[in-house]
C-alpha cells in the first residue's frame, strides 16, 4: 500500500507543477479513541483519550508520506524516532523535517544522528491566545482533519495497529485518486 501511495504522491505533486519528490516533510501525531475489544492501546494524559495515537508526516502541501500506529501513551517524539526512519527508507531525498515543539532534543539528536536530516521545529508563541496558524505546521493538521473525514478514521476500530495505519494508507490513497486523473 505505501508503494501506491508513493506513485501517487508523485504524480499528484507533478499535477501541482512540483518536483515529483519532495525534501521537506511535516510531522505531527493525532490521538484517537480506540473501541476494539483487544489490541496495543494507552492513555494520552495530555489529550485525555484512551487509545491510539497515530503519527504521521506530510509534504508541504498535506499529501501523506507516512504512517505509523501506536498505544496513545507514548509520547510524541518517541513514536516519531521510528516514523523518520520509515519515511527516510520511503523517500531518501527528504532533507528537512518539520515539527513542533512537542518534539524535543532527544528527537532532534536521533533523527539527525540516525539520518542526518535537518529538524526545523516551530514553536507557538507564548503570547498567543487561542487558535494559532503556525507557518508549514497548519499543512499536517489539515491533512489530519481531512482523513479523519472518513468514518473508519474518527474512531479506531482495529484490533491490530498495522490495520489502523492501513486504513491512513487507504484514506490517503482514496484522496490521491480523486486529484490525479490516471490516463
Amino acid at each position: 500500500m505505501d508503494g501506491i501511495n508513493h506513485h501517487l504522491v508523485m504524480l499528484d505533486r507533478e499535477k501541482a507543477g512540483r518536483e515529483a519528490s519532495p525534501t521537506l516533510a511535516i510531522v505531527d501525531a493525532q490521538s484517537v479513541k480506540c473501541d476494539a475489544p483487544q489490541g496495543e492501546r494507552g492513555y494520552d494524559a495530555g489529550k485525555k483519550v484512551k487509545g491510539r495515537k497515530r503519527h504521521i508526516a506530510v509534504d508541504i502541501d498535506g499529501r501523506l508520506l507516512a504512517v505509523r500506529v501506536t498505544g496513545a501513551g507514548v509520547q510524541d517524539q518517541d513514536g516519531g524516532i521510528p516514523l523518520v526512519g520509515r519515511l527516510v527508507r520511503l523517500c531518501p531525498w527528504i532533507r528537512t523535517i518539520v515539527v513542533d515543539g512537542g518534539y524535543k532534543s532527544r528527537f532532534i539528536e536521533a533523527v539527525q544522528e540516525k539520518s542526518s536530516r535537518i529538524v526545523e521545529v516551530i514553536k507557538r508563541s507564548q503570547f498567543a491566545k487561542g487558535f494559532v496558524l503556525l507557518p508549514k505546521r497548519w499543512r499536517v493538521e489539515q491533512t489530519i482533519g481531512v482523513l479523519t473525514i472518513s468514518r473508519r478514521l474518527k474512531v479506531d476500530y482495529e484490533a491490530l495497529v498495522h490495520v489502523s495505519a492501513a486504513a491512513m494508507m487507504f484514506a490517503s490513497i482514496s484522496r490521491l485518486l480523486a486529484s490525479v486523473t490516471i490516463a
